[in-house]
């Protein structure tokens, strides 16, 4: 069977946009997270990274392992999970088939089981980084955010080369409050893979709570250049500019946003809100029925509505 630590090593990194910590409009202090907003691409960069690298086989462990890693693809979670659990029930002290589960499990949302898989995985492998990086990535996602950064931690301490490594303990570190600690292991990460969005975007909210301002929009600006979909990048952008009095540019912001991305709840609801700011209720009533259209549980744009209709303020 091949090695583990070799098939993950050339293992494709894959990362979408779309971890942890911003919404809007207090997008540069409040830790709270709706689904959108999460930093998916680093969260998915990991699950896809850690690929066990299996695709065909030569035997019935290698034909299942294959077949969860295919399952996985297709986001066919719980048909992974299967799959994984029984290559663990032929060989209980199998690597990839512990990975495998728990990458599954977090791909389905069971963060609390795959972190029960991961501390079965580590306690039998206690050498393997990659083990630690989904377990710190996971932790992060529940906002454990001390016990993360010792996750991270222990990944660099036996691989200092991985990119998402060093971006995701930027993001647990930014947890903490430890800003200057995650600029530093951001810049490391861009050091390592210069176009890789999530370390770019840790950056620049890191820079913003350091008071580099002028810093932090050129960071975020470059999340955007290279992955238009980082949902949570516009928003913060936009934040930075309302924060400033530019209320016209964060609309700017947002409108540029929703044309990369036009089934954006946050983004839809966020320009409604600026336009509303900006007295202009017309359009306004527009963007919040487009977001209502994405979300109609939410509670907030329809007394909105309601207020733009009979006049009131909210």
């Amino acid at each position: 069977m091949p090695g583990l630590h070799t098939l993950l090593m050339r293992a494709i990194m894959l990362v979408w946009c779309g971890l942890l910590l911003v919404i809007i409009p207090s997008a540069l202090c409040d830790n709270s997270s709706p689904p959108e907003s999460i930093d998916k691409g680093l969260f998915t960069g990991v699950l896809n990274t850690l690929t066990t690298g299996y695709s065909r086989s030569d035997g019935t462990a290698d034909d299942l392992l294959a077949e969860g890693e295919r399952f996985l693809l297709n986001g066919s979670f719980s048909e992974a999970t299967r799959a994984f659990d029984q290559v663990l029930q032929a060989d209980p002290d199998s690597s990839p088939g512990w990975l495998g589960l728990a990458r599954a499990q977090s791909g389905a949302g069971e963060q609390e089981q795959a972190l029960i898989s991961l501390e079965e995985f580590l306690f039998r492998h206690s050498d393997e980084w990659q083990g630690y990086l989904l377990q710190g990535t996971i932790l992060t996602s529940l906002q454990k955010y001390p016990d993360a950064v010792a996750s991270y931690e222990k990944a660099l301490e036996l691989n200092t080369t991985d990119a998402l490594a060093w971006a995701g303990y930027g993001a647990a570190l930014y947890g903490t409050g430890s800003y200057e600690d995650a600029r530093d292991a951001c810049q490391q990460s861009l050091s390592l893979r210069p176009d890789l969005p999530s370390a770019h975007y840790w950056e620049g909210k890191s820079l913003f709570m350091l008071g580099d301002e002028t810093g932090a929009l050129s960071s975020l600006n470059h999340t955007v250049s290279i992955d238009p979909g980082f949902i949570e990048a516009y928003l913060v952008i936009s934040d930075l500019y309302e924060r400033s009095g530019k209320g016209d540019d964060a609309l700017v912001v947002i409108t540029t946003g929703l044309i990369a991305n036009p089934s954006s709840f946050l983004l839809w609801k966020e320009k409604g809100r600026l336009l509303e700011d900006l007295n202009r209720r017309t359009e306004a009533h527009h963007a919040y029925e487009q977001a209502l259209s994405l979300n109609p549980n939410d509670s907030e744009i329809r007394q909105r509505l309601t207020n733009i209709s009979d006049g009131s303020e909210l």
